[in-house]
């Protein structure tokens, strides 16, 4: 399939006809549709390949498209959507989300615009590319995503990144080629490194976000005691008692990188935040809390490639998680939390692609 760009007129009971120029082999793909009768006219992004990672550039691109189309008056209403030989169950949700259309070879196709809703699904039984990893976000892969975000400038042979997140070098080529394909990651004679982190991060807090909503356990309370001051009572308690320990949201930040007046106390932790939060005399709270007590899911309670993974030792004693899952967990933490996340890309990651 020839990747680029096509205006068509979908018509219900009737194949799609291609009405613009540019289609290439394989653009006209067929599928029955029992709905009103209505025309459709879409303009439609054509890729070899598409997957979750390169979603977002796909639909950015033919939307930019449709925009420009719209300066002239045959084109004034034109729908988005993407097609490609084989297109995943996660792929078909996101663009739902993003209200985009789709269509592939084996048949599944979606168009809902307006009064018009057509959901059509098909099995794979062609065209489906093999797969070893299908989400490089998810369980032990992402410890490979995080180790590569710490490091955005360095070069890894697989053994090597193997060893620093304590997986199989197997499931390391799986993840790298995954990144490769999508245009994220490159070859060098030194070794895979990263070419876009900036897209890259964006994608991994989007994608965990679920997981940890799901897996991540959080411990609220409430103390009287300064900000300062507790946590430096949480750092001694958890280092007398061999607790791994490490701060974030503001109380992982360095001055440079503040750009939040909240205060709350807030740390990842190995062991029961219950007892922790007892021994300190913190009080569970429902609202208000100024304490904020994790446990990651059990992927990530590590610090091979974990949160856990290259801690940082703050200018005020603490420790405290890398900048990478600083900005992770100002992504999740709502409110404002994702200004202050941006702004870590651009004063402390300085990530540009």
């Amino acid at each position: 399939m020839v990747e680029r760009s096509s205006v068509v007129r979908l018509v219900p009971f009737a194949r799609p006809s291609i009405v613009g120029a540019g289609a290439g082999a394989g653009a006209g793909v067929g599928v029955g549709a029992i709905a009103a009768a209505a025309n459709v006219q879409a303009v439609i992004e054509f890729k070899s390949h598409l997957s979750p990672m390169t979603l977002e550039g796909v639909v950015h691109q033919v939307v930019r498209f449709r925009n420009e189309l719209r300066t002239h008056q045959n084109f004034d209403d034109l729908y988005p959507m993407v097609a490609a030989p084989y297109i995943s169950d996660s792929v078909q949700q996101r663009c739902k989300e993003l209200g985009v259309g789709y269509i592939d070879l084996n048949g599944t196709f979606a168009l809902i615009r307006g009064g018009l809703h057509i959901d059509i699904v098909r099995p794979a039984i062609a065209f489906k590319s093999p797969q070893g990893i299908k989400n490089v976000f998810t369980r032990r892969s992402r410890r490979i995503i995080r180790a590569l975000l710490v490091n955005p400038h360095q070069p890894f042979r697989l053994e090597h990144l193997a060893s620093e997140t304590d997986v199989s070098v197997g499931q390391v080529f799986h993840v790298l080629k995954r990144l490769e394909q999508d245009g994220l990651l490159e070859r060098t004679t030194e070794g895979r490194a990263l070419t876009k982190p900036r897209k890259l991060l964006q994608m991994f807090a989007n994608e965990f976000k679920s997981d940890y909503a799901a897996n991540r356990k959080l411990f609220y309370g409430f103390s009287e005691l300064p900000p300062q001051e507790l946590a430096t009572s949480l750092r001694d308690y958890c280092h007398h008692n061999n607790i791994r320990r490490a701060f974030t949201l503001s109380s992982g930040l360095e001055p440079h990188e503040r750009n939040t007046r909240d205060e709350v106390t807030a740390a990842y932790v190995s062991g029961s935040s219950a007892e922790i939060a007892a021994q300190l005399k913190v009080q569970a709270v429902g609202r208000g809390a100024n304490v904020i007590l994790m446990i990651p899911p059990d992927t990530d309670n590590d610090d091979a490639g974990g949160v856990f993974y290259k801690t940082r030792h703050l200018t005020n004693g603490l420790t405290g998680v890398n900048p990478i899952q600083l900005y992770l967990d100002f992504s999740l933490y709502g409110g404002r939390g994702q200004e202050q996340a941006d702004f870590l890309v651009e004063h402390s990651l300085g990530f540009r692609a």
